[in-house]
């Protein structure tokens, strides 16, 4: 399927203001998140005066969610803590394109259903993640991309996720990690999708889902942009320069997501390189979802309250930046406790990332969202 074909229909090219480069310093028309959540009482749970997340992020017109796994769905803690403080649930594995089509032909949507059905039993909002990830293409996908060329095999994946989902995803990460400066090719990424349709499929991606989900709000989501490094700064301006270009082309893009996964080992925050990124993309007339917050410490040793600390006051410092712009819709984080967190297996058992720990008591961390929202 070649581009003309593809965009066929599309209508005039929308202005966009001036970039200005914040490497060195639309309206959606989805609907509201809901507003209640019924009551639990698990055995172990955050202590009843624990302020909610998403009570306070209501408060402000925005909405609080997390990252779940669908096996952590068996514990009632998990499930009492996910309905008290998310208003919306992001799949962490469960709807990637290798864990839910490992075998050609075969789909196994057992895990995303189980996520999907807690979500609607909940009135919790549910967003999709992700619909193109170069970690997450099975291989015979990626064998048959390369050696066929043929867009109608993604746009195929794309339709089955979906269409199977409908109305109950509000969110669709669309298109996950697109940059690499490294790569060469103006910033993107040269993953497969880049080899074999070139950087014209992202464009194609988004106009895919928009096919087959016209008011959900789409997004490209990305990760490496919140510190000081020249590294990160092309990485900032890479990802305005491809905004910059959807844009002028009309390419049905609403928001864009901000992993924010915070890392003390690099440094200060680059409180001018996150203020930048984030106003010119608002510029652009796009929103800003903060999708995957946790932070990687730099050190577990250090006494246990110190350590928390630290991971608070970075929270509170990221969030103190975006959240000064109305663009923001939504924080994220990439899980609600410890034990359930990626961090675990990448930075070692011991790392204290995330609002509550293991026994969901609530760390300085949930404070500082909070306080975040005020």
């Amino acid at each position: 399927m070649d581009r003309r074909t593809l965009l066929t229909g599309a209508t005039a090219a929308l202005a966009i203001g001036a970039m200005s480069s914040c490497a060195t310093t639309k309206r959606s028309q989805t609907a509201d998140l809901p507003a209640a959540l019924p009551s639990a009482a698990p055995p172990r749970e955050p202590g009843k005066t624990t302020p909610s997340l998403r009570a306070a992020a209501a408060a402000r017109g925005r909405y609080f969610g997390t990252a779940v796994q669908a096996a952590s769905l068996s514990d009632r803690a998990t499930r009492a803590a996910l309905t008290r403080d998310s208003a919306s649930l992001t799949p962490e594995w469960a709807m990637k394109w290798d864990a839910i089509a490992p075998v050609q032909g075969q789909y196994a949507f057992g895990e995303m259903d189980r996520i999907a059905d807690f979500a609607g039993q909940n009135g919790l909002a549910l967003r999709g993640h992700t619909l193109l990830w170069h970690k997450s293409v099975p291989g015979w996908a990626a064998s048959l991309i390369a050696r066929t060329r043929e867009w109608t095999h993604v746009d195929g994946h794309i339709e089955k996720v979906m269409t199977r989902y409908g109305n109950r995803v509000r969110e669709w990460d669309v298109v996950n990690e697109p940059i690499e400066p490294n790569d060469g090719n103006g910033g993107l990424r040269n993953n497969q999708f880049m080899r074999a349709f070139g950087p014209d499929y992202i464009e194609w991606a988004f106009w895919s889902a928009h096919k087959f989900a016209p008011n959900a709000r789409k997004l490209i989501n990305e990760y490496g942009l919140e510190y000081g490094s020249a590294y990160e700064g092309q990485r900032r301006l890479a990802l305005l320069r491809l905004l910059e270009k959807l844009r002028s082309r009309n390419v049905p893009i609403d928001a864009v997501g901000l992993q924010a996964h915070l890392d003390l080992r690099k440094g200060a925050l680059d409180r001018n390189g996150i203020y930048g990124l984030v106003r010119d993309i608002g510029g652009m007339g796009l929103k800003v979802v903060i999708t995957e917050l946790d932070v990687a410490e730099a050190s577990t040793t250090l006494p246990l309250e110190q350590r928390d600390r630290l991971v608070a006051d970075e929270t509170r410092r990221y969030l103190d930046i975006v959240l000064e712009f109305r663009s923001v819709i939504g924080v994220n984080t990439w899980g609600l406790n410890d034990d359930y967190s990626w961090l675990r297996s990448q930075r070692g058992r011991a790392n204290r990332g995330l609002p509550y720990d293991a026994n969901w008591q609530a760390k300085p961390m949930h404070e500082a969202i909070r306080r975040a929202f005020a």
